[in-house]
């Protein structure tokens, strides 16, 4: 399911991402509702549905045990959904929520494509639901969320946030004080195929309209503020003055004043930012499929000519600064490599023949091999062959 986002990347970023709500109108193709309702069944089938991601909603929670039970298979006790239960419960009106959603190719494909647009990492989640109920209520996330309907419709109500840029500990549930806006600034009826991107803090609520309806929430994490400052405490034990036993005001105020300002100084360090942004890229990972049967196997002849390949990473805007991050692995970027990463940042999946062929009889060797190691370390992925 490919998505085109009828906006350019740029404009995305530096007029909508943190500011206001867009919708991406029959943004992504899908196929068949039969193929689709077959991957939805598959994911769930797959899952584990004892474990906490699985939330049951009527308004409140629906008690595990209500819908999933336990049973000896072969001395091993697993779980499984109570399916006459969960039926029942969906016919009635409940929202059945999978948080978290991974190494599920129905759903890594948005994400991933997503994660691109947005440069940033994506958490999966799906809702699915056929009655009228809303599964939350007016609430605000503490991440963008791009909303991305599949099945069916669903009606969403938007406001403009009165909490700016929440963090993930202040969860609109959390914060009674802060009041519900007493106006929608934006409605909209999601169909199969759009997307709605919501930034964190704005208020929303999504409610069911009496059909079926299954939409996925992508959520968007890049670093913020806090996330940089938490790194920084890295540095705080190399500042004398914050090592000091503290005994009263008029004692230490001096020595904390000074240790104040070295640690402002630590902060407005580029190399500090720079180091930090690095080992944050270097901490995400993207989940990838194997190709057995070509990396390894000793036998193979390598990469066939019709494979098809993309960059198996969040944030591919770093080959500007002469590297890139992908899956734990920094890889700086020579003359070699610069033509290949860069058609595929900027053609998103490319065949190998596509990248040979750009290269002279000379290179197209040390390119095969080079691409075929990319592979290996996880940077690229082998996604299908071409058809």
């Amino acid at each position: 399911m490919n998505i085109d986002f009828q906006l350019l990347q740029d404009t995305f970023l530096n007029e909508y991402r943190y500011r206001k709500p867009y919708l991406f109108k029959q943004a992504v193709s899908l196929p068949d509702k039969e193929t689709v309702w077959r991957g939805i069944n598959e994911m769930y089938q797959r899952a584990n549905p004892a474990d906490d991601l699985f939330k049951f909603r009527k308004g409140a929670l629906i008690p595990k045990e209500h819908y999933v039970e336990s049973f000896n298979d072969v001395g091993r006790i697993r779980y499984r959904f109570k399916k006459a239960a969960v039926y029942e419960y969906l016919k009635d009106g409940a929202t059945l929520v999978y948080n978290r959603i991974n190494n599920e190719p129905f759903s890594d494909n948005i994400a991933r494509q997503i994660a691109r647009f947005t440069q940033a990492h994506t958490i999966v989640s799906g809702y699915l639901a056929f009655g009228e109920d809303a599964s939350y209520k007016n609430h605000w996330d503490t991440r963008d969320v791009f909303a991305v309907q599949l099945i069916g419709k669903k009606h969403w109500s938007l406001s403009a946030p009165n909490f700016d840029m929440p963090l993930y500990m202040q969860q609109s549930k959390d914060l009674p004080h802060i009041p519900e806006p007493e106006t929608a600034d934006m409605e909209v009826v999601l169909e199969a195929g759009d997307i709605l991107y919501i930034p964190r803090g704005w208020w929303h609520n999504p409610v069911p309209m009496g059909c079926e309806t299954f939409h996925l929430a992508v959520g968007t994490f890049p670093p913020n503020g806090y996330n940089y400052m938490e790194w920084l405490m890295k540095k705080v034990p190399d500042i004398a003055g914050f090592r000091h036993s503290l005994q009263n005001w008029t004692h230490d105020e001096g020595r904390l004043k000074a240790a104040a300002e070295e640690f402002a100084a630590q902060i407005t360090k580029s190399t500090n930012y720079e180091t930090f942004i690095q080992e944050f890229l270097g901490d995400q990972r993207t989940d990838s499929g194997f190709s057995f049967e070509i990396l390894g196997n000793p036998y193979s002849e390598g990469l066939p000519e019709d494979a098809l390949l993309s960059l198996n990473t969040v944030d591919d805007s770093t080959l500007e600064k002469g590297y890139l991050i992908a899956n734990g692995i920094k890889l700086n970027i020579d003359d070699a490599s610069t033509s290949v990463l860069n058609t595929l940042k900027q053609e998103g999946t490319v065949s190998m023949k596509q990248l040979i062929n750009t290269q002279n009889n000379q290179n197209r060797l040390k390119t095969s091999e080079m691409i075929r190691h990319l592979a290996q370390l996880d940077i690229l992925e082998i996604q299908e062959r071409e058809k």
